[in-house]
């Protein structure tokens, strides 16, 4: 080989590129294309996160909101009214009681006070009982004897005067009820009768 084509040889295998070369001899004419560029599928668009405005459910979460809000607070003021009427019927309903209690104490009393009544009658008629109980009031004013005047219903004393010692001093007295009597002397008096005997019955009631 001369030097001549081996120093070429070594200047194109210098400058040579990877692969096979084309033979300038053989395609001067042809013309080898570009390359079309690769092409690029269009981004997707990404969806909006954003939900469309839809005015109907929009005013069907308000009514609704509204209608519960509505609903909660009739509630309230419907248990509130309930609460104020129970304690309204709970204090009406002690009251009664209260009520019912003392009229029931009222007329046990009046019951017991007409029984008695029914039983005091004839004991203040009773001749025997009179009689005795003349003797009691009169023996309680026993120092001032002189002095002594007993005060009967005129019914009554002429009902026992015959039973009681003749110079006992009696003076009739309309104004006293029948069974009544009353002992007047210097010491003072006694009263005895069917008024008194009602007053210390109420008393006695009165304490129970």
């Amino acid at each position: 080989m001369s030097e001549a084509l081996r120093a070429i040889s070594l200047a194109d295998l210098g400058h040579a590129s990877p692969g096979f070369a084309r033979d300038r001899r053989f395609f001067r004419q042809l013309v080898v294309p570009e390359p079309e560029p690769e092409s690029v599928a269009p981004e997707s668009v990404a969806p909006d996160p954003t939900e469309p405005h839809d005015p109907v459910a929009e005013a069907w979460a308000e009514g609704y909101a509204k209608g519960l809000g509505d609903a909660q607070e009739a509630a309230a003021q419907l248990i509130a009214e309930q609460d104020a009427a129970r304690s309204r019927i709970e204090f009406g309903l002690g009251r009664i009681d209260a009520a019912m209690q003392s009229e029931l104490e009222d007329r046990l009393r009046e019951t017991v006070i007409a029984l008695c009544e029914a039983a005091i009658a004839p004991a203040a008629l009773d001749p025997d009982a009179l009689t005795r109980r003349v003797q009691v009031a009169a023996a309680m004013l026993a120092r001032a004897e002189d002095q002594r005047v007993i005060r009967l219903h005129p019914e009554d004393l002429a009902l026992i005067a015959a039973r009681l010692p003749e110079d006992w001093h009696f003076e009739p007295d309309a104004g006293l009820e029948r069974g009544a009597l009353r002992v007047e002397g210097a010491a003072g008096g006694v009263e005895d009768g069917p008024e008194q005997w009602r007053c210390a019955i109420n008393e006695a009631l009165r304490q129970c």
